[in-house]
């Protein structure tokens, strides 16, 4: 069979199964099982796969109809132009994420300071950590995780990109691990309500639910992590966090509350949804 019969043929079992985006998901899989880029895919629509090669490839996307996360199957996933490892024990990188990456670093601009202080509260696959570190080439970032299966992949993930020396995988939950308070607390905390996460499409319910479920509301992880904030943030300091959009007039309230003095922000992401809040600490008391 040749590539390009294979991608048909896939592309048509994908789309039977109602799978998004499915000329792209078929070229992935094709490339993963053949260990090629972009470039040698295109111009090879003639190859002749192998057998082997053949029923490999087939297997990924009966995997894929079956509702497995394209990126559990190649064990990997972009995020920020970065490429990532990725396992069943980690929530996928999403490209919404990308808007708080992108408001931190906003923010390191905009303070002119070079020697940063980061905590990634909740790193899962170490996406956020990583992507700032690899842009803020003089900050310290702290990535904390209840999960040890979600910080071995994370460790995984810091050592692909070599960055071993400015970021500091800790077991434990929230802030509890860390040694004192930092210039920037950042988070993708769970943060739909138990209902919801029970009721997702079927690639979803493959993700890790201690990733994904925020208690009865959604806001439960969400309501510690910002009263616990102010005490881990130094002055002048950030905190941002992505959200549930439909849930921005809750966190709004919650945030005033507990920081009325402060700025506060709302990110919208590509599809114009509150997707980052974030709270810029003001300056110590006279």
């Amino acid at each position: 069979m040749r590539l390009r019969e294979a991608w048909l043929r896939s592309r048509k079992r994908l789309q039977r199964a109602a799978i998004p985006d499915t000329g792209t998901e078929s070229q992935v899989l094709l490339r993963h099982t053949l260990g090629i880029d972009r470039a040698a895919y295109h111009a090879s629509p003639d190859y002749e796969l192998s057998d082997e090669d053949a029923q490999a490839f087939q297997r990924m996307v009966e995997r894929r109809i079956e509702g497995e996360p394209l990126s559990y199957i190649t064990g990997h996933r972009e995020f920020y132009g970065l490429d990532f490892v990725v396992t069943p024990d980690v929530l996928v990188p999403r490209h919404e994420t990308e808007f708080l990456v992108e408001a931190v670093l906003e923010y390191a601009r905009n303070r002119g300071c070079h020697a940063l202080t980061i905590a990634d509260i909740g790193t899962g696959s170490g996406c956020i950590a990583v992507a700032l570190a690899s842009h803020l080439p003089n900050a310290t970032v702290y990535a904390t995780d209840v999960s040890r299966e979600a910080l071995r992949v994370a460790d995984e993930n810091v050592r692909r990109h070599r960055l071993e020396e400015r970021i500091h995988l800790r077991h434990g939950c929230l802030f509890q691990v860390l040694d004192g308070p930092v210039d920037v607390l950042a988070s993708n905390p769970p943060y739909l309500s138990t209902e919801e996460a029970t009721d997702l499409p079927t690639d979803v319910q493959h993700e890790p639910s201690v990733a994904l479920d925020g208690g009865s509301d959604g806001m439960d992880v969400l309501r510690r992590l910002i009263a616990g904030a102010r005490q881990y943030l130094n002055p002048r300091g950030l905190l941002a966090f992505e959200i549930d959009p439909r849930r921005l007039d809750a966190v709004e309230s919650l945030v005033g509350r507990i920081f009325p003095d402060d700025e506060v922000g709302v990110v919208r992401d590509h599809a114009e949804l509150d997707r980052v809040v974030t709270v810029r600490i003001g300056p110590p008391s006279a």
